[in-house]
């Protein structure tokens, strides 16, 4: 059976290499032959899944460009980092990754690729993803993170993402009841599903400073929970439905009129001027 692959996608910043680890994580404690490729320059997507286990090049390596590198990873998982291979949002050469040796020996179920090109109206898959692409939005409720996956909703409705699934959105770093709200009303516009919801806690930076995923460092904490939840829609193969996205000016009213309401929070103000 030719393995799934899954994208993960979102602003900078938001969280989305925390997702890919933990979904990887999560897939590979569920018994699963996992590969997760990361696009980052930086080498980090795989970092606290190989945790202490030292990237070495890929053997036999017959690409375009810089030789990608690859550790084994938590629960026997395949981690390989191919960010020497992206230049300017695309990942060049990278689809001689699934043809290597080393891959197609190893024999994934699933493929897990974070991207680190945030989308757009041009938004580009990685060259490596095949078959019918699962696409994994990750938010937070800052404006700049949603504008976001509002492109990449915009996206999912054009011919080019005709062969893509919607994997739901994770939501990460929710630190209260208010940010909670302000990504439900979003999702509930669009009519996006939300995979989970993750709250703020200190236990990322636990698993940070252990260089393990929270799968690993932290089993039993209600974050991995939120992850393991994400892990189970991927397993039980659920269709969700493909959501719309807010035009530009719709996006700048739903955006307005959550400054009011956290304006009159903030301040006691009610928008005619009255003390609440």
């Amino acid at each position: 059976m030719a393995a799934q692959h899954l994208v993960v996608v979102g602003k900078s910043g938001v969280g989305k290499s925390t997702t890919a680890a933990n979904l990887a994580a999560a897939l590979a404690d569920a018994g699963k032959r996992v590969v997760l490729i990361g696009y980052d320059t930086r080498w980090n997507t795989t970092a606290t899944l190989r945790g202490d286990n030292l990237l070495a090049p890929i053997p036999h390596w017959n690409g375009e460009g810089a030789v990608p590198f690859y550790a084994r990873g938590f629960r026997s998982s395949l981690c390989i980092e191919a960010g020497d291979l992206t230049i300017e949002g695309e990942a060049v050469g990278a689809t001689e990754l699934l043809r290597n040796p080393l891959v197609r020996e190893y024999d994934p179920d699933y493929v897990i690729h974070d991207v680190s090109w945030e989308p757009a109206a041009s938004f580009v898959l990685p060259a490596a993803a095949e078959g019918v692409i699962r696409v994994l939005a990750v938010t937070s409720a800052d404006m700049g993170a949603i504008h976001a996956v509002n492109e990449l909703f915009a996206w999912l409705n054009t011919v080019s993402a005709t062969d893509c699934r919607f994997g739901g959105v994770v939501v990460n770093n929710l630190s209260g009841p208010l940010y909670e709200s302000i990504v439900s009303d979003f999702a509930n516009l669009t009519g996006a599903t939300v995979a989970a919801s993750v709250t703020h806690s200190l236990m990322v930076s636990v698993s940070d400073f252990y260089n393990q995923t929270l799968i690993e460092a932290a089993p039993s904490s209600h974050v991995t929970y939120a992850y393991r939840k994400v892990a189970r829609t991927v397993l039980d193969d659920l269709e969700l439905r493909r959501p719309a996205f807010l035009d530009t000016v719709a996006l700048k009213e739903w955006a307005v009129k959550w400054g009011e309401i956290i304006t009159e929070l903030e301040t006691g103000l009610v928008r005619d001027g009255s003390n609440i």
